[in-house]
């Protein structure tokens, strides 16, 4: 993952690591890898970012602007309560080079100094804006994402009091990473938060040409388990499913019933699981032939989030993420 992103799925709080990572690599994004990290850790957050800090060698620290720092506080307070997060990296094309590529639209958006005028509602209750954007390195942008929640807003506790929240406004935010030159973003995945499809969406408002395909990037080694196992489960997500392609042979059943789901119930988003449940044995090995249809033949519309397998090869049983 040499130049996208160090860390894809973070499930430690060792902070020397996270040192390590950001010295080996210094074009990473810090917020999101120290995220990661220091959530988990076992001290106060001001602690934690004192012994990043200490960590991280001097030409190093540099790249930790102020603006970076607060991202990554107000990000590791905002997730305090997860146990792990992950990012998902997509291919992103334009299907006409005289359009904007999607890092200009970007740059766009946040030279309005007013976030406030970034916000656009894309649906009922659901606000986005573009929070954060700074160069990392020549080829690659990172930022951040908020999802304004003006509704249903939780109270505040103060000892045995409840009473109303004194905000008015509450921001969700997720950040994400994207590497222009090689055409990659990777995006925190967390679609109750903000998808990446709400993210294509938002762009579209600032410029009528802003039409982009993203495709999952495909985790070779896990393909190559996949084909040579044998698979026990195959879970699938799929969003815009009511405009994927019709797949032919292995893929028929399940792009007709996903489209045919999308239209009867206005779904957005689909997501089915084939298993074998309690019951010994294996699924079908059409399963291996849909999945390689659904991450190579979908369409430029709709976009699979999802595609993992539990697979046991050589007696060893194995779940597995096939896009990364």
């Amino acid at each position: 993952m040499s130049g996208l992103f160090p860390l894809r799925r973070c499930r430690t709080a060792d902070v020397s690591k996270l040192a390590l990572c950001l010295n080996s690599n210094p074009h990473s994004a810090p917020p999101l890898a120290a995220v990661g990290i220091l959530r988990r850790a076992p001290f106060g957050l001001s602690s934690a970012l004192s012994i990043l800090l200490e960590h991280v060698d001097a030409a190093n620290s540099a790249v930790f602007k102020s603006t970076r720092l607060c991202c990554i506080a107000s990000t590791i307070l905002g997730w305090a309560m997860n146990k792990s997060f992950t990012f998902r990296f997509y291919n992103v094309t334009r299907d006409d080079p005289k359009k904007p590529p999607m890092v200009d639209i970007l740059r766009q958006i946040a030279k309005e100094p007013d976030r406030a005028k970034r916000e656009h509602p894309l649906a009922e209750d659901y606000t986005i804006r573009l929070e954060e954007l700074e160069d990392d390195g020549g080829d690659a942008v990172v930022g951040e994402f908020v999802r304004c929640q003006s509704t249903n807003l939780p109270s505040e506790l103060d000892g045995s009091v409840r009473k109303p929240l004194t905000a008015k406004q509450l921001g969700h935010s997720i950040v994400f990473r994207l590497n222009h030159e090689l055409g990659v973003i990777g995006f925190q995945h967390d679609p109750r938060v903000v998808s990446l499809g709400r993210v294509l969406e938002y762009l579209r408002i600032y410029h009528g040409a802003a039409f982009y395909s993203v495709e999952p990037r495909l985790n070779k080694d896990a393909w190559k388990k996949f084909n040579a196992g044998s698979v026990r489960k195959l879970a699938i997500r799929v969003a815009s499913p009511d405009s994927m392609n019709d797949l032919a042979g292995d893929g028929h059943a399940a792009s007709s019933g996903l489209k045919a789901l999308a239209e009867a119930y206005e779904a957005p988003s689909i997501s089915i699981e084939l298993s074998m449940g309690h019951r010994k044995g294996y699924l079908s090995d059409a399963v291996k032939g849909l999945a390689d249809l659904l991450s190579t033949a979908i369409g430029p519309h709709a976009r699979v989030d999802k595609l993992s397998a539990v697979t046991t090869v050589d007696d060893s049983t194995e779940e597995i993420d096939l896009i990364e």
